[in-house]
């Protein structure tokens, strides 16, 4: 059990981490072009894909993957890679006039997160700054602390999209080229924030 003080540091530090915008938040923004529903399984694969990369790294591939430079190399690589071709994809995109499957956006976030070495790298670093010696056993307490990382997460993605169609509605009949222009804007990003993976 988390002390007061050490559970709203941990609240404080992870709600900065996850609203600095990155390829999952644009790629998120991108799948809104299409519907909420995608968007909202967008979220979902993210969640899902954070949920398996928060108990690899519970386990200790994160160790893993610095005693094998190699294989995080190609995983960087890949993750680049799969970046810039979401934000080619949003760019040579042209608008529906049927709403693509829901499905798609759930496929598209959970590759996107399982392909990036930096949020297991991320996970491993920073949840032990929080665990104490207490009495219940490490792992569980790091997924505890993912769990609680995933429902900040999903709250903060609610609101995110709950604005955005606000943001639509306001526009009225210009939300469907504001919408298109997002996209555009979300894929440039995504082009842009590729070779940043690299970095990882």
């Amino acid at each position: 059990m988390l002390a007061p003080e050490t559970l709203f540091a941990f609240i404080s530090a992870a709600l900065l981490v996850i609203a600095v915008p990155g390829p999952a938040m644009l790629m998120v923004l991108g799948q809104l072009r299409h519907s909420r529903m995608r968007a909202v399984a967008a979220v979902a694969g993210l969640v899902v894909g954070d949920l398996l990369l928060i108990s690899a790294a519970g386990l200790g591939l994160a160790t893993l993957l610095r005693q094998w430079p190699l294989l995080l190399t190609v995983l960087r690589w890949a993750g680049a890679a799969y970046v810039g071709w979401m934000g080619w994809a949003m760019l040579r995109a042209a608008p529906a006039a049927v709403a693509a499957p829901a499905a798609g956006g759930f496929r598209a976030a959970l590759l996107l997160t399982l392909i990036n070495p930096k949020p297991v790298l991320f996970f491993a670093a920073f949840f032990p700054l929080f665990l104490g010696a207490g009495p219940q056993p490490w792992l569980l307490g790091f997924l505890g602390l993912g769990l609680l990382f995933e429902l900040l997460n999903i709250g903060f993605y609610a609101l995110l999209i709950a604005a955005a169609g606000l943001l639509g509605a306001r526009l009225g009949g210009a939300g469907w080229g504001a919408g298109l222009w997002l996209q555009r804007g979300g894929g440039v990003a995504l082009l842009l924030c590729a070779p940043l993976v690299l970095l990882a």
